[in-house]
């Protein structure tokens, strides 16, 4: 999986067998992210970290969607107030988690060149099986996010989280309220499978969301 927005490229590797946090230890099918940041200096990207799971877990799958959001239009790397979403569908027998990262100054205290994991979001009709994080998208400023899950029985869903936490302030713990569900049929354990939030596109501002469905079959229709 691949997401960039300004000045950072995102590749994931959600099938990688990754070290846990004993940094010896791996876990089947962990997943992890690698993180290139732009470097205006070379006009290339250039690799800035690896990112793995902060659980320690198989088959967590993490990686398998992510988005970054950078606010206003000149966003530099030293511009505060970016937000990094990753998911982990495979969490806890596929019920899925999305983590929640910021981005800041690093360990030497000047530079900007760390992300930090500071909220875990999760569906509220959560269940094995649904993977919640199969797709996410997001507005600029980072705070209205759709988060797809397979969720078999509604043939796929979309749910709507809204940032609860001052919008774009660092100094506050940030939180996110569900705000809305979107499914792909409205029968409880239909056979349909429609795929719906497959693939997701938000507009900028966040005021449009575009879900695909790839498996509805129109059968009035020729193939």
């Amino acid at each position: 999986s691949m997401s960039t927005d300004e000045n950072f490229v995102i590749a994931g590797a959600p099938y990688a067998n990754s070290l846990g946090s004993d940094g010896s230890t791996r876990f089947s099918d962990a997943g992890l992210i690698k993180i290139f940041v732009w470097d205006p200096s070379t006009n290339r990207y250039g690799t800035l970290s690896t990112m793995t799971p902060p659980i320690d877990a198989a088959s967590q799958n993490f990686g398998w969607a992510h988005k970054i959001c950078e606010p206003g239009t000149n966003s530099v790397r030293s511009t505060a107030s970016k937000y990094m979403f990753v998911s982990s569908p495979g969490i806890n027998t596929d019920q899925g988690q999305v983590y929640m990262y910021e981005w800041g100054i690093g360990t030497d205290g000047s530079t900007y060149d760390t992300w930090t994991q500071n909220l875990t979001i999760e569906s509220p009709d959560k269940g094995e099986g649904k993977r919640f994080g199969h797709r996410i998208q997001a507005n600029d400023n980072g705070d209205i996010l759709a988060i797809s899950s397979i969720a078999p029985g509604q043939a796929g869903k979309v749910e709507i989280f809204v940032r609860s936490s001052q919008s774009n302030d660092d100094s506050v713990e940030h939180s996110f309220t569900h705000q809305q569900t979107l499914v792909g049929t409205t029968t409880d354990d239909s056979t349909l499978n429609t795929n719906f939030g497959e693939s997701l596109a938000m507009s900028k501002d966040g005021t449009t969301l575009i879900i695909g469905a790839p498996g509805v079959d129109d059968s009035s229709q020729p193939d």
